[in-house]
């Protein structure tokens, strides 16, 4: 494993670092310097000659999606690049991936000629009906582990001179997220969508070192917990075209306001139920239980669900309730050889022998 972390480093220190702007010609007419995607899902309308307007279809991915008209693609590559390379440094010492590293947050994040705005106000667009909604700050969602490789570069004693900015940078996306139309929709959503919207805003806000307002999300998160039923299920995870991967997505979600609440000597991990509701414990026993054997998961899924995220998500889910249930279910992942997530984790560094 770490020879093929660091040959995935070294293809990327062979790639050039990308910025928001190097999206290709497309229709859309908007700033050049704001992030621009339409959903995975999202599709041209079979009905009319142009396509438009576009309509989604839940569960059906449209390749397009990740073409360089829009600025996906190349925002994940960078942070999968960012998160490659720091775990490269680490692993080797060697200053020149730490400095690809740097590189790469300065050009896509601090640099004023090829920054990206603080938002995501364009994301998943359906092009003839809107250019942008609210559940596009989800395309957002892996910054949070970008940040923890953040911390480590920084602990590392490099990117001390970019460190200030970048928190500007967080502190802005965060505003967006909590006062604008669409970041206050997403927080009302009631799936996947508004824990990752906890999630985001708890990171982000524990980056910039703002613990009043991280305080405030922390005291309102039993609204969370009301996603749970009773018994673990998450039903609006369930109802999705691919329920597995989606009831691992929430729960990475959930995970990630545990740690950042962790820190902050408070335990979500084990938070009591509310009448009528499930806990955070079962919610990761009901998925213990049920996704062990493909027989017992009888709820729609999609092939090629699970990658090795799923693994370090159980470790850590082991790790908290030292049940033995949670146990043996990591242990049937890892007998699973799962494949390594597009975008690496920090979890990662735990499970890459050196």
């Amino acid at each position: 494993m770490s020879r093929q972390l660091i040959t995935r480093a070294d293809e990327f220190l062979a790639g050039r670092p990308y910025s928001i702007l190097d999206r290709e010609p497309s229709d859309w007419a908007g700033d050049a310097h704001d992030y621009y995607s339409v959903g995975n899902y999202s599709w041209p309308n079979p009905e009319t000659a142009d396509g438009l307007p576009y309509i989604r279809v839940d569960g059906q991915r449209n390749p397009d999606a990740w073409r360089d008209r829009y600025d996906k693609r190349r925002f994940r590559q960078t942070v999968a690049a960012v998160n490659t390379l720091v775990q490269a440094h680490l692993r080797t010492g060697e200053a020149r991936y730490a400095d690809a590293a740097v590189e790469r947050l300065e050009r896509w994040f601090l640099d004023p000629a090829t920054a990206m705005r603080p938002n995501f106000a364009h994301a998943a667009a359906l092009p003839g009906q809107h250019d942008g909604a609210a559940i596009g700050q989800i395309e957002a969602t892996l910054l949070t582990d970008l940040l923890d490789h953040v911390d480590l570069l920084v602990k590392a004693g490099r990117f001390t001179e970019g460190l200030p900015l970048l928190q500007d940078w967080f502190a802005e996306l965060t505003h967006w997220m909590r006062s604008s139309e669409l970041g206050r929709q997403e927080e009302s959503m009631t799936n996947n969508h508004g824990v990752w919207w906890d999630a985001q805003v708890l990171r982000y806000l524990q980056f910039v070192d703002d613990r009043p307002a991280l305080s405030k999300i922390l005291d309102r998160f039993d609204i969370r917990l009301r996603h749970i039923a009773p018994g673990g299920a998450l039903p609006k995870e369930l109802a999705r075209p691919d329920s597995l991967l989606y009831t691992i997505y929430c729960l990475r979600a959930f995970a990630v306001c545990c740690r950042v609440a962790a820190a902050e000597g408070r335990d979500l991990w084990n938070a009591p139920a509310e009448p009528g509701f499930g806990s955070l414990r079962d919610a990761f026993h009901f998925w213990a239980g049920n996704a062990d054997d493909d027989r017992r998961w009888i709820w729609p899924r999609q092939p090629a669900d699970l990658d090795r995220t799923a693994l370090w998500l159980a470790d850590e889910a082991a790790a908290v309730y030292q049940t033995p249930g949670l146990k043996a279910f990591a242990e049937t992942l890892r007998r699973q050889d799962l494949p390594a997530p597009e975008i690496p984790s920090t979890a990662a560094l735990e499970h890459i022998p050196t």
